[in-house]
């Protein structure tokens, strides 16, 4: 009798997580607002990224002033790359094909805000960016496919959304192994679980899946977000 209550128990607690998370990812990301107003040394500076080549301007967007502003980012990206999408956006997938982290010559080399401000463009260009993200999926190594997911997160569009729901079935590991690394490295299903947790703000889950969680851990978790979803 007590062990059928303890089952009773745990279906409706499950039942009960599935209903309320479903109410959370409801709504779906918005494309960002590209025509904030700023002061007139700021506008300056934006407009002087129309004539600079694309690897300048990846540069310029790293730094402070433009990579902890997003607005000012967002315009930035759009007004320097609105009439070269195609070749911004190719240098962006560029970006995904190498790791976060990595060990060179014994020195540990992140490429965290590269791959910050390529997500930022996918996010200004949807249109545009799903169909060579897809591409790039498609044909990528695991490396690839996991900074396309991490990048991909909040990339408005429903094949976006599609993709990342079905990368929750992929196991395959898609990090490289560093010094700073504790734990297993995080596979491609772990990446787009933390994506999808963020991209629809989903309540009553594990927030981030890291590193430092077993593996039995994550895929609980996996499990539980494949049923809200």
């Amino acid at each position: 009798m007590m062990k059928y209550k303890r089952v009773t128990v745990a279906v409706l607690a499950t039942f009960l997580l599935v209903i309320i998370g479903s109410r959370a990812w409801a709504q779906e990301p918005v494309r960002p607002a590209v025509d904030g107003v700023f002061d007139p040394q700021k506008e300056a500076r934006i407009e002087s990224l129309v004539a600079r080549f694309l690897p300048d301007c990846f540069e310029q967007f790293k730094q402070v002033d433009f990579f902890v502003n997003k607005p000012y980012l967002y315009k930035g990206i759009f007004t320097a790359f609105n009439q070269r999408r195609d070749q911004s956006i190719g240098y962006a997938v560029n970006i995904l094909r190498r790791p976060v982290k990595e060990m060179i010559d014994g020195k540990l080399i992140t490429r965290g805000k590269d791959l910050y401000i390529a997500k930022k463009v996918f996010e200004v260009f949807p249109d545009e960016s799903t169909d060579m993200l897809l591409t790039a999926y498609k044909g990528g190594d695991p490396i690839t496919k996991g900074n396309i997911i991490l990048a991909s997160g909040n990339v408005v569009g429903i094949l976006i959304r599609s993709l990342l729901i079905d990368a929750l079935n992929d196991k395959t590991t898609c990090q490289d192994i560093h010094v700073e690394m504790v734990g297993d490295p995080l596979r491609i299903c772990d990446v787009a679980y933390n994506q999808l947790v963020l991209r629809y703000k989903i309540k009553n889950v594990l927030r981030t899946i890291g590193t430092v969680h077993r593996i039995k851990i994550r895929d609980y978790h996996i499990s539980i977000l494949k049923k809200i979803l």
